[in-house]
């Protein structure tokens, strides 16, 4: 109904509307000044902008759902509004087609005690919204017409809390869960909000892709691709011998643990699959690599704490992600998992930027120094070093062309 307006009158209107549909009730007999707050849009418009504002709002008060108060009239092109007034709030809303906020208020509330499910940290967050609706705030950016994406976002919460993901990329969940290929996709930005409690504290300032990927949701395959001197313990106590050239492809939920059968020349976690697959085809040594991902999911980051917990301290931990924020922020959060043991940047330099041919989008300098104060001393020496080169060199870098290297070798594998 409003788009029926001009773009004054819509102002006018939409803010009449705000003042009469109160999440606790509709309110009779508001008014509305037109004041400075309309200055641009009204005040100051042409004479004829207010007059087609005007024609606009008189069938609306011939029939008595607005009053109108004016200015004195020094000169008939000067006639402005002095203020509005909505004497029936109710008849007001019901002319503009708009539903009562009360009402809508209490059909999101009963909807969201209908999702609570016995969870703690989801009927947490349902409480939170639902308190904040009912006293007429909005939930961060949610209202109670968002009831249907939090619907959405809730059920995403249940199936994490509740489902095993049996290695299903966040395409295959999204078709299984809804029906729809890109029903994920489309509600990230509310799934990461409902979710933000189990989101790995490095991975909140990044991209919602990221924060995804840190709740299990991933693009790629959510399989666990590792090679090295383990096996895999099974739940039924079945062993899988992870060691061939190939290395393995684990669905997380079935392992339950790791068994050690010699010790690894180096752990290499890697945060590209073309990388990761190039690499253990390119090397056959006695390294532990692992495929992390864009970000490493909650249960990536366990197995990643208890493989490194089964090897000596002398074994040195290395990561090679992309040069940008995100392949620091995992780098940090393998690093979180390990208390006595330091997480090595690896190929993640500034000689790999100047040797980089193909440049990203640049890198944030006040993010990198940011990032580099809470950092060790190895990861701060990378940050800085980035961060001292040519303003034109400080470029994100994707690691998945790079040279193949090792940790025990300084030159490129032909």
């Amino acid at each position: 109904m409003l788009q029926a307006f001009d773009p004054v009158s819509q102002q006018l209107i939409q803010t009449l509307v705000n003042l009469v549909n109160r999440s606790t009730g509709v309110v009779d007999g508001a008014r509305l000044p037109v004041s400075s707050q309309f200055a641009g849009s009204y005040v100051y418009a042409s004479p004829n902008s207010r007059r087609v504002c005007h024609d606009a709002l008189k069938p609306l008060e011939d029939m008595g759902l607005i009053e109108c108060g004016w200015h004195l009239k020094v000169l008939e092109d000067f006639e402005t509004l002095k203020h509005i007034h909505v004497p029936r709030g109710k008849a007001f809303l019901e002319y503009l087609s708009i539903a009562p906020q009360v009402d809508m208020v209490a059909n999101a509330a009963t909807t969201l005690l209908e999702l609570k499910c016995g969870v703690d940290w989801i009927d947490h967050k349902i409480n939170e919204i639902g308190e904040r609706w009912r006293l007429g705030a909005r939930y961060l950016s949610l209202g109670p017409e968002h009831i249907a994406q939090v619907v959405i976002a809730a059920t995403v919460a249940k199936k994490l809390a509740k489902e095993p993901l049996r290695g299903r990329s966040i395409r295959a969940l999204s078709l299984d869960w809804f029906g729809a290929a890109h029903m994920l996709d489309e509600h990230k930005q509310v799934i990461t909000l409902f979710c933000e409690s189990k989101i790995h504290p490095a991975a909140k300032e990044l991209d919602y892709e990221d924060q995804l990927a840190s709740l299990g949701l991933i693009h790629s395959s959510s399989l666990l691709h590792l090679r090295g001197p383990f096996d895999a313990i099974c739940d039924d106590d079945k062993l899988i011998d992870v060691g061939g050239w190939s290395g393995a492809a684990l669905c997380a939920e079935f392992i339950r643990g790791f068994e050690r059968t010699s010790v690894p020349d180096y752990v290499l976690t890697i945060e590209d699959l073309t990388l990761y697959q190039r690499y253990i085809a390119a090397v056959q040594d006695n390294g532990l690599v692992v495929y992390v991902g864009d970000f490493p999911t909650s249960r990536t980051l366990n197995f990643y704490e208890k493989l490194v917990d089964k090897l000596p301290p002398e074994v040195a931990l290395y990561h090679w992600g992309n040069i940008d924020l995100a392949g620091f922020k995992s780098l940090l959060a393998l690093q979180s998992k390990l208390l006595l043991r330091r997480v090595l940047p690896f190929n993640m330099g500034a000689e790999q930027l100047l040797a980089n041919p193909a440049p990203g989008g640049p890198l944030g300098l006040s993010k990198l120094r940011k990032l580099a104060f809470s950092c060790q001393k190895e990861i701060r020496d990378t940050l800085i070093g980035i961060a001292s080169l040519p303003e034109e060199k400080v470029r994100e870098c994707p690691s998945d062309c790079m040279p193949i290297r090792t940790p025990h070798s300084d030159e490129p594998l032909a």
